[in-house]
């Protein structure tokens, strides 16, 4: 995380979390996970609503990706653990780029709950950016998805 925060930042960027989380929670995580970005707590999920992201269903977590996803993950040592209280697993997430101006540059809303851009997909939606180091520049618009 933090070198996907330090390649934003070198093209005037920041990263901002948004979860779902009572901000009881999110202070407890940031502090033991020592996250190098800053957190919000959004428990009425009332962003997650305002860009349109969806919930799944309870099928979603036995497709193939999805385990995979989730074995792929306990094999770095991530534990699957029981959801906090008013917490909605089923809620999806997603990624967004926005303009100083508010302006939408890219959206991705995730299909599953392992769905998501890699750093380079969001990094496209920063056209006017310079390329960092031996990248290229970006040839086209970024992806949206749904």
């Amino acid at each position: 995380m933090a070198a996907a925060r330090d390649t934003f930042a070198a093209r005037g960027c920041s990263v901002l979390v948004v979860s779902q989380a009572k901000p009881e929670l999110v202070a407890h995580y940031v502090a033991r996970t020592r996250l190098p970005v800053p957190v919000v707590s959004d428990p009425a999920r009332a962003a997650y609503a305002a860009f349109g992201l969806e919930r799944t269903n309870w099928f979603a977590f036995f497709r193939p990706r999805v385990l995979w996803g989730y074995f792929r993950g306990m094999f770095k040592g991530y534990r699957v653990r029981k959801p906090n209280r008013g917490e909605d697993v089923l809620q999806l997430g997603g990624d967004f780029v926005l303009s100083r101006e508010r302006k939408l540059l890219f959206a991705y809303r995730s299909a599953d709950p392992t769905d998501r851009p890699t750093v380079a997909e969001l990094l496209t939606a920063l056209p006017s950016a310079p390329p960092i180091g031996g990248e290229r520049a970006p040839d086209g618009p970024p992806r949206a998805r749904r």
